[in-house]
């Protein structure tokens, strides 16, 4: 069994980082080709804003779902018929389906409201744009709401490629509206381009569905399921939408600060989901499935060992990834980003931003995993107070860190206040689930020394070669690569040897 898992946690966590580093390749295309086009200006606020309301209904209402439906729909996988299986998939459909044409209309009746609560310090020629294109944009969410089922659904059955490969597809027409239509028929095209995304991200998913499951509308909501996943939904949709109102936060304090501040946050932010992404999120929601299996097994303890092993590997990469980024936060945003109307100035801003959006990286992957095993046994009411103390302590950091810092400060803020989460949490974990701390912050120090001789090795290279910023920051990368991995194989860390073996297993299969 715990081969099994752990097999299944390797094979999904491989497919979802081969998908997760196509999906963001695409995301960065589409960053840099908005960047060039729109730059930080008036209509970029205004993009972004839009953005910004799906960044907090697309994880209330998407996350928010995948972290309920799933559990209970595994669970089902486990110890139920095939035929109960279908219906509770068939009812949580229609229910999520009813919902989110509810979003749409609040969305298009109230966006006026919406952007005067998000952007508060905009002008009024930016609020009344920004609110057309909400209004436009709002039917993205039934096709959304729709993939994060059938998404949970595929990756119960260990269809990882299937529930992943939508995030893929959703920036394709981004791109192709902002080369060939924003010229013509403006930001709006943009829009426009947001709902057929959404629309992809559904019909993507819809042939990987193999093993007979048709859906047929089902509005018996009264059963005993339904009503667990009702009572649960609640708190997981605040939690989330209350992780999200941290970034929502940032961005009104942003957009009172200077044009172009509310662009420079996203920006910033854009590159930390990718360094989040790239690697946490692909281990976490591979691991998901199996951590509701174990709970409802009753295997704590292989849960436990499960875990431990997850936040070393989380140490032994993300620590050298964060102190590469924060030293070389200049060079990436020029080589990401510094074309076209997106200027020095704008680079600047962005770089600082970054950087301390560094700071937080492996807390909250951290974050991420430990608020899963809550929702894996059922307790939405752990996630949902988490959020609320990490959105209570940005608020108070932001105060603080804006007047000293500026835009930098909102970043840095955000980072501190996943610190004191991260804190939070493990407190809360531990009192069901033994961790083994003291290997975990063995591997930390460790980690961190070696990185720092890493950091030092690349930036003295940066002294002997005079190469343009594309070259330049390929050799940094590698340089501080090599010396991490070698020296790591000098000390016998244990996660380097694990990797080394399964590429090697893979390889030969």
């Amino acid at each position: 069994m715990q081969n099994e898992i752990k097999n299944n946690v390797v094979h999904g966590t491989i497919v979802i980082f081969t998908v997760t580093i196509i999906a963001k390749i695409v995301a960065f295309l589409t960053s840099s080709i908005l960047a060039y086009y729109l730059g930080t200006s008036e209509q970029s606020d205004a993009y972004y804003t839009v953005l910004s309301v799906d960044q907090v209904f697309y994880p209330m209402l998407g996350v928010g779902i995948w972290n309920v439906f799933l559990p209970l729909y595994k669970e089902k996988l486990v110890t139920e018929s095939e035929e109960k299986i279908d219906s509770f998939a068939n009812k949580s459909l229609t229910l999520f389906s009813i919902i989110s044409l509810l979003v749409i209309l609040v969305l298009v009746f109230f966006s006026d409201g919406i952007v005067q609560l998000l952007a508060p310090g905009f002008s009024s020629s930016t609020k009344a744009l920004s609110s057309g294109l909400i209004r436009i944009s709002a039917p993205m969410y039934f096709f959304t709401i729709s993939a994060a089922i059938y998404a949970a659904m595929l990756q119960c059955h260990n269809n990882f490629l299937g529930s992943q490969l939508r995030e893929v597809v959703v920036n394709i027409p981004i791109i192709i509206a902002a080369i060939f239509f924003y010229q013509y028929y403006g930001i709006e095209s943009l829009a426009i381009a947001l709902v057929i995304g959404g629309a992809f991200r559904l019909l993507v998913a819809i042939p990987f569905i193999n093993w007979g499951y048709k859906y047929k509308p089902d509005f018996a909501f009264n059963d005993p399921d339904m009503k667990t996943l009702l009572k649960r939904f609640p708190s997981a949709m605040f939690s989330q939408g209350v992780n999200q109102l941290n970034m929502l936060v940032d961005r009104v304090m942003a957009s009172s600060l200077t044009t172009g501040a509310v662009s420079a946050l996203n920006y910033g932010n854009k590159l930390l989901s990718v360094l989040n992404g790239l690697l946490s999120n692909s281990i976490t929601t591979a691991l998901y499935p199996q951590v509701v299996e174990l709970i409802t097994l009753k295997q704590r303890d292989k849960l436990g060992k499960l875990l431990s092993r997850i936040i070393n590997i989380f140490l032994f990469f993300m620590i050298p990834i964060t102190v590469f980024c924060m030293l070389f936060s200049t060079e990436i945003v020029n080589v990401v980003y510094q074309r076209g109307a997106f200027n020095e100035t704008s680079s600047k801003m962005t770089a600082s931003v970054f950087m301390f959006y560094c700071i937080g990286l492996f807390f909250l992957a951290c974050n991420t995993m430990f608020q899963n095993t809550f929702y894996a046994k059922g307790d939405t009411r752990t996630p949902l107070l988490f959020s609320t103390i990490n959105l209570l302590s940005n608020i108070v950091l932001n105060a603080t860190f804006v007047r000293l810092y500026g835009i930098s400060g909102l970043a840095l803020a955000t980072s501190l206040s996943a610190i004191i989460a991260f804190a939070f949490l493990l407190i809360k974990i531990r009192s069901f689930i033994k961790l083994d701390i003291i290997d975990n912050v063995r591997t930390a120090i460790l980690s961190g020394f070696i990185s720092v001789l890493a950091a030092f090795g690349s930036r003295l290279t940066g002294t002997l070669i005079n190469l343009n910023k594309y070259l330049s920051l390929i050799i940094f990368a590698l340089v501080f690569m090599i010396i991490y991995l070698a020296i790591s194989k000098i000390f016998k860390v244990s996660e380097l040897d694990e990797m080394i073996q399964l590429l090697k297993t893979k390889l030969k299969r």
